[in-house]
């Protein structure tokens, strides 16, 4: 298994199916990764599970249960989302890259990762993918975009897997509190110029999106040029 890979951990959240937690425990294995964490599971973990977990059944036996995703985020310094909902518009909650794009980023830095699986019949919510640092979908048929959740598992640890396994040292992901207090600066600033809470919770959204290695949209340099001549304009005026 590529070292890499053993700062990655995975996030099902509120499975609903057995079967589907045994074939993301199956497809982890497949790929190198061991650490599962299961989000209030909605079904149990039986031997239908264990069934189609086949080798990945040790997976399965050391995951670890959690109450919720919030919970969760302070422990990782990148936390992934995902999604299958394309909008058209790139909205800052669900701006998203590849999976490709991702395993790009989390094979050259060094730190921990958590991939968040959604819900098989409602995917995250908008307020779960707003804890996350960047999202990640898969490019497929605008008919039927939508993966089952271990289809989607599999595409995305297939390319975790091929960019672990062939890459230069990796450099340091920002730590987790380093972002914390970057983002509470961003934030204060944005309310000292007189924006709004809605403008300022905007603002650290998009900061934490360019950390998490999604490219920058017109709107978000022009965004951070307005903080950026708002404190100059500030400053000069003292």
């Amino acid at each position: 298994m590529p070292a890499r890979l053993e700062g990655v951990a995975v996030a099902f959240v509120e499975p609903l199916y057995e079967i589907n937690v045994g074939y993301v425990a199956r497809c982890m294995k497949n790929f190198g990764l061991s650490k599962l964490i299961l989000i209030k599971p909605r079904c149990q973990i039986g031997d239908e599970a264990y069934r189609f977990a086949m080798h990945g059944r040790e997976v399965l036996e050391g995951a670890r249960l959690a109450a919720s995703l919030e919970e969760l985020v302070g422990e990782f310094d990148l936390v992934v989302g995902t999604t299958g909902v394309q909008t058209k518009e790139l909205s800052h909650v669900r701006r998203w890259i590849t999976p490709e794009d991702l395993a790009r980023r989390v094979a050259e830095y060094k730190g921990t990762v958590l991939v968040v699986l959604g819900r098989e019949d409602r995917g995250l919510t908008n307020a779960e993918l707003s804890m996350c640092d960047v999202v990640v979908t898969i490019p497929a048929n605008p008919e039927y975009p939508i993966l089952n959740v271990s289809h989607a598992a599999v595409v995305i640890f297939y390319e975790l897997f091929k960019h672990a396994a062939g890459v230069k040292p990796p450099l340091r992901l920002p730590r987790k509190e380093e972002v914390i207090v970057l983002l509470r600066y961003l934030r204060e600033l944005v309310l000292l110029l007189g924006g709004s809470e809605e403008k300022a919770e905007r603002a650290c959204l998009m900061m934490r999106r360019l950390l998490g290695g999604a490219p920058p949209t017109d709107s978000d340099v022009r965004m951070l040029l307005g903080v950026l001549r708002g404190a100059c304009e500030r400053l000069k005026g003292k």
